[in-house]
């Protein structure tokens, strides 16, 4: 049976209420890897309350993509200068010549994964929550982050929060429901949608 998204996060909510219930999901002996994956269109209400699930548990250290982007372009001193070349340079030249050598996850000591290791220690005590995943697109990807954290978080479960579709038999993310974001296949359906 199909649920409602208020259903789905009601069982979210619960489900997030203590690492205990979070590890209470069956992940084959794999990592800990969820995907709260959502309708574009109820953005509003799973930021509403992603926002309740963190102020009612402080095990939760949430993370928002699009705002640790912007913090490491600040900190780089190169938030103005991007801000004005965004008027006169096309946008997949400012993506590739500047987004992706600044912010390069894959390389080592990167500001954005550096901050999520600095942040919350991994001793399974803590719930890893990811944000921002649409409003960071296409500079941060998904499925880059979910590598990248597999070396970082080996006993805290994390959780994306992804507005688009996750198909777990193919690991296939398609994020706003219409842009292949690249496959991942070691996350799980935090609330699985029930039957389509």
């Amino acid at each position: 049976m199909k649920l409602t998204i208020g259903q789905r996060l009601n069982e979210f909510r619960s489900q997030m209420s203590s690492v205990k219930n979070l590890n209470k999901n069956k992940t084959a002996g794999d990592m800990k890897f969820f995907i709260f994956d959502y309708d574009p269109k109820d953005e509003m209400r799973v930021r509403d309350d992603v926002h309740k699930a963190v102020k009612n548990n402080p095990e939760i250290v949430a993370f928002d993509l699009y705002e640790m982007m912007i913090d490491v372009i600040k900190q780089n001193g190169y938030f103005d200068t991007i801000k004005n070349m965004e008027k006169d340079y096309d946008k997949s030249l400012l993506l590739h010549e500047v987004f992706q050598p600044m912010l390069a996850l894959e390389q080592t000591g990167n500001a954005i994964l550096q901050n999520f290791s600095d942040t919350v220690p991994d001793d399974g005590k803590h719930i890893v929550l990811i944000t921002g995943v649409g409003k960071s697109f296409p500079v941060i990807r998904s499925h880059t982050i979910l590598n990248n954290l597999q070396s970082i978080f080996k006993m805290n479960p994390v959780v994306m929060m992804y507005p688009g579709r996750f198909s777990v038999r193919k690991g296939h993310l398609k994020l706003f429901d219409r842009l292949d974001d690249d496959n991942y296949y070691r996350a799980f359906p935090i609330i699985d949608r029930g039957e389509e």
